[in-house]
């Protein structure tokens, strides 16, 4: 059945909502354990979001390149006793709108999909949340976009493995998303949230190792150029072993990019962000306050001779800071500057940190042949990475009161 309105209310359709909660629960719990016992079952995660598709839970339809949004129309499923309504409306208010019975129907009615062939231009219409119109809501969104692109934009300089920084940003755009999920992850669906963290945790485990050692490489190589001619030969033989070690991570990180948890990570990415039931609003700049006052906490417990393992703990929380403090858009001069000094102290403390890895893969490097010389030229390339973290440790209090005073403004 077929009904075509305009401008009409709830009168012209059957509202989704008019189920009972428990109920529809219990449905979509069903559901999902009935598909997780068929021959094609998907992972638990798509499990459910196929029931939720199936039963009680409103979606908006529109192509991966979302193509309806940009011209105005809307296509939602809305989920009805006895079936659903599939609910289409047009920039200038026009309703077209289709019964169907039952729940398992997760394609458009014909009807309606004839009216949208020249829009989709062939592309498949896929499911996502209702759009929020909250600024929280949509800021999360247009950030996560930007780091998917840039994803996409260096994904095949990280496969040719030719210029380093391809990864070093691949990594920087995966851990952004990380934390933005972090940031707002009470206000976020915890269900669509795990969908994202679980294949960036496989991704950040995969890419951690080659990036520390590209730039141990990039270290180590600046090191043996300025040793004397007979500690160069026992370095190389230094540099074969970490080289080596280089190519076994790369073979692990090209497995995970070529597999499928990477590839529904970027079609995951392409829809926008599902909130927690009951939330309409992301407040951004009061969870950029409360990281802050975590950063202040950790800080206050660091003392005056913090070890390397809290130092590192430091690092990873300024990150976080850093990134909610982003996501929050500041548009005001004070958190303009309390960024730029937290990339200061971020960038002194990624100093300390590579030195920390320098020592730690010299110390864990195994060299066959001539081993008591390279042992004696890793030590020596092994102190200068002492000196390097003894340097940061002086520029750290003032660099750290300068960050303390302007995140003052973030209060």
């Amino acid at each position: 059945m077929i009904e075509s309105t305009v401008g009409a209310g709830k009168e012209g359709g059957i509202d989704g909502h008019d189920i009972e909660q428990l109920e529809a629960a219990d449905a979509v719990r069903l559901r999902a354990f009935e598909l997780s016992r068929e021959p094609d079952a998907d992972t638990p995660e798509e499990n459910w979001l196929r029931a939720e598709r199936e039963f009680t839970v409103e979606h908006e339809y529109d192509t991966i390149d979302r193509d309806l949004e940009r011209i105005g129309i809307t296509l939602a499923r809305l989920p009805a006793e006895a079936g659903v309504v599939w609910r289409l409306t047009l920039p200038r208010g026009e309703r077209v709108e289709a019964w169907e019975p039952g729940n398992r129907g997760l394609a458009p009615p014909a009807a309606i999909a004839r009216l949208l062939e020249q829009v989709a231009a062939g592309k498949p219409l896929v499911p996502s949340p209702p759009l929020s119109t909250d600024p929280g809501a949509s800021r999360l969104r247009e950030m996560i976009e930007e780091q998917r692109q840039a994803l996409l934009a260096h994904d095949p300089g990280t496969r040719l493995g030719e210029d380093p920084e391809n990864l070093h940003q691949h990594r920087v755009a995966a851990r952004r998303t990380r934390a933005f999920l972090r940031a707002a992850r009470s206000s976020l669906d915890p269900v669509w949230r795990r969908s994202l963290l679980g294949p960036l945790s496989e991704l950040g485990g995969a890419t951690g190792p080659v990036r520390d050692l590209d730039v141990l490489l990039e270290h180590v190589r600046g090191e043996l150029r300025v040793l004397d001619e007979p500690d160069r030969s026992a370095g190389d033989l230094v540099l074969a072993a970490l080289e080596r070690e280089h190519e076994a991570a790369r073979r692990t990180l090209l497995a995970v990019l070529d597999g499928i948890g990477y590839r529904l990570l970027h079609a995951r990415l392409r829809l926008p962000p599902r909130l927690a039931s009951g939330v309409e609003s992301i407040p951004l700049e009061k969870i950029a306050r409360k990281e802050f006052r975590r950063l202040l906490a950790i800080v206050d417990r660091l003392g005056k001779h913090p070890g390397e393992s809290e130092i590192h703990a430091l690092r990873i929380m300024l990150k976080r800071v850093r990134y909610a403090a982003e996501l929050a858009a500041p548009d005001r001069k004070e958190p303009r500057r309390f960024l730029a000094d937290a990339k200061i102290l971020q960038d002194l403390l990624g100093e300390h940190q590579d030195a920390v890895v320098v020592e730690q893969y010299l110390r864990a490097s195994t060299v066959s042949d001539a081993a008591s010389a390279a042992a004696f030229v890793a030590g020596r390339i092994a102190e200068r990475q002492r000196t390097r973290r003894a340097l940061v440790r002086e520029q750290l209090p003032a660099v750290w009161n300068r960050l303390r005073k302007s995140g003052a403004h973030l209060h």
